[in-house]
């Protein structure tokens, strides 16, 4: 640190200058500033008597403690002089201060004492003084995160500090915040040397309980110098009798799972030799060491594990074995190790699921993995529980490079899964232009159904996918097919509210107006109000789009017109019938006695009228010749029941009767 006083026009205050004095060793300044500004504070909270410590300014220290500073003041972090002398390792400071009776309890902000920030230095004379001037107890003082100074230690990697905390008899089983203890923090290094930190705190208490603690995650010791792949750290921790090298973390996972994990094969062996239980432990998924040795790609790993007579590829709690792990991480040197080391290896194994290593990789997408799989004797049609081959797979997730591997290598195309979809539904519902094109050219049709009569472009329209569905209708998908449901590719874009999607399939000449075959009958137009899109609701409105309420009143109408105008024609035909059968029907008069009653001068419909209620009348009309022919023969009448009247009185007679409808009065006649 170095720092000058300025002077003239733009001088600085005197705060300052005092700090600087004090930086700079300026005797002659500090004794004329001091007075008034031994305690100044600058933008840090800093006085004069800390700028003192972090230069390494003893004398003017002295200076600024025998003119009255304040050997406790703190900064704005709450450090003190003392803090600042303990962190810098400056026993000439610390002796300095400690004599001035500085407070070594006192905590910063992040609660640290003096104590703790002594442990960062490598040398241990800082801590021993300190150690001397601290009291029975206090030595395990916790900060902020429950640490106290071995913790530090430990974490520093200090063999020699947690010797001096231990002497003084700091204790080794406390736990942090996060549940470790210092032997966590010490086995928790990549550093060399930690094994003799770690060897400090076992020689203490090599007792099983602190080998094997667990943090608030369950890891121990041996976890974490794993983790970081410390070998020789693992080795001493072993050496140890009563180290579990199977300990569960929380998630079930042992030492043995970590260094497959992350490729330690020199470690994996290690343990594996050191596991006296003679049994690998799985996860809580059933996943084996091996599981995780196979993921990763570690063919080392794999091959420390294949070789051990402890070890076998059982299968995890879905029925996949290590072997299915590695070809869907397409991992192929894992799958050539485990092909060397186990020659009659199943190939084909399937899950509980029926899925193979082939269905793994296609649906992962590793091209290099199925061609291996398939030189090796893959089946390439092989079929899960859902009838779904390793081209489904990868038709599902648009594996271009795989689907053609697949087809390549005899892959059918024209298989349905157990609800009809075939691989084009899948590449459609997944929205893979590409691979609907390479199917489509492969001799699957557009148009083809599954159970549910949908199409791959009504799987496209429900995910808007307007790339793959302008490719299907380029290769003469039908717009207007309609499922089960009556629903159209219209009726699902419109429901999503994809006015792109709609565009299109109207650019194609889908009709608008399709209704469903539920009990709603709703049209595309529903769906697009019933989902609040307005843009596609305007859109569809604008080409003629019709609601089911639309309908319903057009149709209303229709068959209202329609009935209107069949009632008039009905009765229009009734009436013409009418006349059409009175002026063909010859009229006969019979009465309850033989009477024969010729009409002249009398129209027809009149008479039809007035005797259709007597069933005994019988009308019969003769030509106009016969009828003039027998009024002139007076021997016609002679038998007649009637009086004997002229016919002209007997007509007048019959008339009057027939307009008052008087039956007693024709009866009479």
């Amino acid at each position: 640190l170095q720092a000058s006083a300025p002077s003239g026009p733009g001088a600085a205050p005197l705060g300052s200058q005092v700090h600087a004095a004090a930086v700079n060793g300026d005797r002659n300044t500090l004794h004329k500033l001091i007075t008034v500004l031994r305690d100044r504070e600058d933008q840090f909270g800093r006085t004069p008597l800390m700028y003192c410590v972090l230069a390494d300014r003893l004398d003017c220290a002295e200076i600024l403690l025998k003119a009255g500073a304040s050997v406790n003041k703190t900064d704005h972090s709450q450090r003190t002089a003392l803090h600042l002398a303990a962190q810098k390792g400056n026993v000439r400071f610390l002796k300095l201060l400690l004599s001035r009776h500085a407070n070594w309890l006192q905590k910063d902000l992040e609660e640290m004492t003096p104590l703790h920030l002594a442990t960062r230095h490598p040398s241990p004379k800082a801590l021993a003084l300190l150690l001397k001037h601290i009291g029975p107890g206090e030595v395990d003082t916790q900060d902020k995160n429950k640490q106290t100074a071995l913790h530090w230690s430990a974490f520093y990697n200090r063999p020699e500090h947690v010797r001096l905390l231990i002497k003084h008899d700091s204790n080794i089983g406390i736990p942090d915040s996060e549940g470790k203890i210092p032997l966590h923090w010490a086995a928790h290094s990549q550093e060399a040397r930690a094994t003799q930190t770690v060897r400090c705190i076992l020689e203490a208490a090599p007792t099983e309980s602190l080998l094997n603690w667990q943090d608030y995650e369950g890891r121990t010791p041996l976890h974490f110098a794993v983790a970081d792949g410390n070998e020789a750290v693992v080795e001493v921790l072993t050496s140890y009798q009563g180290c579990n090298v199977t300990a569960y973390d929380n998630l079930f996972r042992t030492p043995l799972h970590w260094a497959a994990l992350l490729g330690h094969a020199r470690i994996v062996h290690l343990l594996l030799e050191r596991n006296t239980s003679g049994t690998i432990p799985s996860d809580s998924q059933g996943a084996t060491p091996l599981h995780y040795g196979a993921q990763s790609n570690n063919a080392e790993t794999v091959g420390v594990f294949l070789s051990h007579p402890s070890v076998k590829d059982e299968p995890d709690l879905e029925g996949r074995t290590a072997f299915m792990w590695a070809a869907g991480k397409g991992s192929d040197d894992v799958i050539r190790t485990m092909l060397a080391h186990t020659p009659h290896i199943d190939i084909n194994m399937a899950d509980k699921y029926g899925g193979t290593a082939l269905h793994a990789a296609s649906l992962s997408g590793h091209v290099s993995t199925v061609k291996l799989l398939l030189e090796r004797g893959a089946m390439v049609d092989s079929l899960d529980v859902m009838k779904h081959t390793p081209l489904f797979r990868a038709c599902e997730m648009g594996q271009r490079d795989v689907i053609l591997t697949l087809i390549k290598g005899a892959a059918r195309v024209d298989l349905v899964d157990v609800d009809g979809h075939t691989a084009l539904h899948w590449a459609a519902l997944g929205g893979n232009a590409e691979v609907c094109q390479i199917l489509m050219e492969n001799g699957i049709s557009p148009n083809v159904q599954d159970q549910a009569k949908r199409t791959p472009l009504q799987c496209a329209a429900y995910g808007g996918y307007i790339t793959c569905m302008a490719v299907l209708m380029e290769k003469h998908a039908d717009p207007n097919i309609q499922d089960k449901e009556g629903r159209t590719a219209l009726h699902w874009s419109c429901n999503n509210g994809y006015l792109d999607a709609v565009k299109l399939l109207l650019g194609y000449s889908a009709f608008p107006n399709h209704m469903e075959h539920t009990e709603e009958r709703y049209t595309p137009l529903d769906y697009a109000l019933l989902g609040g899109h307005s843009e596609v609701t305007q859109f569809m409105l604008e080409h003629g789009a019709l609601s089911i309420a639309a309908i319903q009143d057009i149709a209303a109408a229709s068959i209202q017109a329609i009935y209107k105008g069949y009632t008039v024609r009905k009765a229009f035909r009734e009436r013409k019938q009418l006349l059409m059968r009175h002026e063909q029907l010859p009229i006969h008069l019979s009465l309850s006695s033989p009477v024969c009653l010729v009409v002249t001068g009398t129209p027809l419909t009149f008479f039809v009228a007035a005797l259709s209620s007597y069933p005994s009348f019988s009308l019969k009309t003769d030509s106009l010749k016969n009828r003039h022919h027998k009024a002139k023969d007076p021997a016609h009448f002679a038998g007649a029941s009637l009086h004997t009247r002229s016919p002209l009185r007997k007509h007048h007679a019959v008339t009057s009767a027939l307009k008052g409808h008087d039956r007693e009065q024709l009866a009479n006649l």
